[in-house]
C-alpha cells in the first residue's frame, strides 16, 4: 500500500508540466509588450567589460595571508587601471581579474593615500576597453545612479539606487578628509571599493570609497571630476613622457546631447607650444593626436607616447569652425628652466 501512495502516474505529472508550459507561455506572452532592455541593462552591459576584480594578497599581523578583494576600472586601453588606495595599501601581489575570465598580475604604478586612490598597470596582448569619465558638475539629487562592484565575493554584483547627497564630506582611516562626495543609497559592500559609480547612461560619475557602518543605504562616492583630475597630475604628459604642451584647460558641460563633456582653452601663456600653435582662449579640444578629448585627463593620456620636438595634431573648434594646428611639444625639463 505504501508503495502504491508514493507512486506518481505519469500521465498526471506530463499534464501538470504541459499546464505549467502553457500558463507560463499566456504570462509571458501578456508581458511581451513591454522591453526587459531597460537603461540600467544598457548601462550595466555597455560597462562591464571596463569593470574589474582587483585581488591582493596581503600579509596580517600574526604573519599569516589573506587575500583582500575590491574593484577596479579601466581608464586607459594600454593597461592602466584605477582602485582605492585601500585595497592595495601592504599588498604583496596584486591580480587584476577580467570579465572574460583572465587574469593578469599587476605593478602598482602610483598610490595617493589622501585622495584614498591607487594607479595599477597590466601589460595586456590587446587593447582594453576603457571607461570614460563622465562629468561630475551637473549631478542631481534624486537621480538614479548603478554601483557595481564584487562585495563578499559575488563578483559583478549591480544594484541601484538614487544620488541621496552631493558635496558631502568623509575621514578616511587614514586620517585624511575627503571632499566633494557623493552620498547614495545604492547598495555598497566591502568588495565594492573602487568600483564605478554610474549614471542611467553608463557614464562614470564616481568611485566608490566608503559605506557607512551600522546604517542601511548610506554609501558614499568620490566625484569622477575629482578623480580624474588627481590621475591628470600623476599621470600628466610631463611625468609619463618628458614632455611639455602648454595647454591650461576647462570643462565644459552641456545639460543633454550625445557629448555633453567639452575640454576649453582656458588660458594661454607666451613662449609656450600651446601659444606657437596659434590656440587661443575659448577653442574647444576635439581631439589630440589619434585620441579624442572631453577632459584634462584625455588630453594628459593623449600625449603619453609622444617624445619632446614632436609635433602633435590637434584639432578644435573655433568660433563653430572647426580647424587643425600643429603642436610642437617640447621637453617638460627644458620648460622647467625656462619658468
Amino acid at each position: 500500500m505504501n508503495s502504491k501512495r508514493k507512486s506518481w502516474p505519469r500521465t498526471v505529472t506530463f499534464a501538470l508540466a504541459l499546464g505549467g508550459v502553457l500558463i507560463g507561455g499566456a504570462g509571458t506572452e501578456a508581458l511581451a509588450q513591454y522591453s526587459r532592455r531597460t537603461p540600467v541593462v544598457e548601462a550595466v552591459q555597455k560597462t562591464r567589460a571596463s569593470i574589474v576584480t582587483i585581488k591582493v594578497e596581503k600579509k596580517t599581523d600574526a604573519g599569516a595571508r589573506k587575500e583582500i578583494v575590491g574593484t577596479g576600472i579601466i581608464v586607459d586601453e594600454r593597461g592602466y587601471v584605477i582602485t582605492n588606495y585601500h585595497v592595495v595599501a601592504g599588498g604583496d601581489h596584486v591580480r587584476v581579474h577580467f570579465v572574460d575570465g583572465s587574469d593578469l598580475l599587476a605593478h602598482v604604478l602610483k598610490e595617493d593615500p589622501s585622495h584614498d586612490l591607487a594607479v595599477l598597470r597590466v601589460q595586456a596582448d590587446k587593447k582594453l576597453k576603457a571607461l570614460p569619465f563622465g562629468p561630475s558638475s551637473d549631478l542631481m539629487v534624486g537621480e538614479s545612479v548603478i554601483a557595481v562592484g564584487h562585495p563578499y565575493g559575488y563578483t559583478n554584483t549591480v544594484s541601484k539606487g538614487i544620488i541621496s547627497g552631493l558635496g558631502r564630506e568623509i575621514t578616511m582611516p587614514t586620517g585624511d578628509t575627503l571632499k566633494g562626495i557623493i552620498q547614495t543609497d545604492a547598495s555598497i559592500n566591502p568588495g565594492n571599493s573602487g568600483g564605478p559609480l554610474l549614471n542611467i547612461n553608463g557614464e562614470l560619475i564616481g568611485i566608490s570609497v566608503a559605506f557607512r557602518e551600522g546604517a542601511q543605504g548610506i554609501g558614499f562616492a568620490m566625484n569622477a571630476d575629482s578623480v580624474q583630475q588627481v590621475l591628470s597630475k600623476h599621470l600628466s604628459a610631463s611625468k609619463l613622457a618628458g614632455v611639455y604642451h602648454g595647454l591650461r584647460c576647462k570643462e565644459m558641460v552641456e545639460e543633454e546631447g550625445k557629448t555633453r563633456q567639452h575640454l576649453v582653452v582656458a588660458e594661454i601663456n607666451n613662449e609656450t607650444p600651446a601659444a606657437g600653435a596659434g590656440l587661443q582662449r575659448g577653442d574647444t579640444l576635439i581631439r589630440v593626436g589619434d585620441q579624442p578629448v572631453a577632459n584634462r585627463f584625455d588630453l594628459e593620456r593623449a600625449l603619453w607616447e609622444s617624445k619632446p620636438g614632436k609635433k602633435v595634431e590637434v584639432a578644435i573648434v573655433r568660433q563653430g569652425q572647426q580647424k587643425t594646428v600643429a603642436l610642437h611639444l617640447i621637453s617638460s625639463e627644458a620648460d622647467t628652466v625656462r619658468k
